[in-house]
């Protein structure tokens, strides 16, 4: 009965400001700084199980602010912290029992990440790729990062092809993404924002790196050499400069 209490008001709470997650995002987070932990907790949990019901748009925030939110809760309040992992272990069974959607896999990923556990996410995608191949390749995308960052050249060189088409879709996201910053630069100056820029640039020059090195891996030093070249043609940074390929 007192569940039904807490889900039935808030669904009143979030009807009362219309569709506005990223409202209730934030007079969730105002709560924490009014020790309204356990309200906060709840409220966290049902961020996660139905945002997208009410805005698709919030996909990327749920699983990076809203997360991080939740994580900052949990650091002062520890049922928050047995709440988070409790969502991550459901999700990842459930995922490995029924052979769960890739929405599914990007949660845990999400929630891998924010626990400082990416090794479980690197698992979880070598649990899928035998158990559900067909997969895979989807959830590749999601695995990405945390493959990388474990150097993980022996799963990365199954969904990696040529390194150079590699680095050409990357180079057309950094295009795109500053053309649309571009853009709302001239339209809306008010709301510059260099910093974007700056992110931008450092997410080039690392995922760059990633494929140099990868490149060196596998022994394509010159895939490697060529990827270097073009990327200080596009960011002219140290890393990329001073990176030795022998």
């Amino acid at each position: 009965m007192k569940a039904i209490l807490i889900a039935t008001l808030i669904a009143i709470s979030i009807k009362s400001f219309g569709q506005d997650m990223q409202k209730y995002l934030s007079e969730t987070k105002e709560m924490v700084t009014q020790k309204k932990y356990k309200e906060a907790l709840e409220r966290y949990i049902w961020f996660q199980d139905h945002a997208l019901e009410y805005n698709k748009a919030m996909s990327g925030v749920r699983l990076s602010f809203a997360l991080s939110y939740w994580k900052e809760l949990a650091e002062v309040y520890p049922p928050a912290m047995i709440a988070l992992i409790e969502m991550r272990d459901i999700k990842t069974k459930a995922i490995l029992d029924s052979n769960a959607s890739l929405n599914l896999f990007a949660d845990v990923v999400g929630l891998n990440r924010t626990l400082g556990e990416a090794n479980k996410t690197i698992e979880l995608f070598e649990s899928i790729r035998q158990l559900h191949p067909d997969k895979s390749q989807y959830c590749w995308f999601y695995a990405r990062d945390a493959l990388f960052n474990a150097k993980r050249y022996d799963i990365i060189k199954n969904y990696i092809g040529n390194p150079i088409n590699e680095f050409a879709v990357l180079k057309s996201q950094y295009d795109l993404m500053n053309s649309l910053q571009k853009n709302q630069n001239m339209n809306r100056p008010e709301l510059k924002r260099p910093e974007l820029k700056l992110h931008s640039d450092n997410n080039f020059v690392k995922k760059s790196l990633e494929l140099i090195e990868f490149s060196i891996a596998v022994n394509d030093l010159k895939s490697a050499k060529e990827i270097r070249e073009q990327a200080m043609t596009i960011v002219s940074d140290i890393r990329l400069r001073d990176y030795k390929i022998e």
